[in-house]
């Protein structure tokens, strides 16, 4: 190959490699805008189809207030002090049923596991007064 031939492929070579990158930069540049609009048009998902992703069904149950009041730990075993849907609160020990549809699962020392299906919700302990809580005369 002579040098003339040399410089020539060379240019075509810089000139391809040139409108490559133009494209390339051109590309990215406008699709980055496309990606926002098309997001802004989607419909939000339904918990429903949320709830199916995994194969498994959404059931609303409406009595999902519950609220822990204490944890019991005794050597032979565990309780936790609930109150479900407003009601008075009860002790209930490991195993036994929280509602129709849901059982204690687990005693932690700052939470509780329910189990409901299968499926485990964490329900923690609220945080602790501020100050004394036994008053001494």
């Amino acid at each position: 190959m002579s040098p003339l031939q040399i410089r020539l492929l060379s240019l075509a070579a810089f000139a391809v490699f040139c409108a490559t990158a133009t494209w390339w930069t051109i590309t990215l540049a406008t699709n980055r805008a496309a990606p926002v609009q098309a997001a802004a048009a989607r419909v939000p998902v339904s918990l429903d189809q949320a709830g199916t992703l995994f194969g498994g069904r959404l059931e609303r149950n409406p009595v999902q207030d519950i609220h822990l009041f204490g944890i019991l730990s005794l050597a032979q075993g565990a309780a936790a002090i609930v109150s479900v849907g407003g009601e008075p609160p009860r002790a209930i020990s490991l195993g036994g049923p929280i509602d129709q549809n849901s059982k204690l699962f687990e005693v932690r020392p700052r939470s509780i596991l329910i189990d409901r299906h299968g499926v485990h919700s964490e329900i923690f302990l609220p945080p602790n007064a501020a100050g004394p809580t036994i008053y001494v005369r």
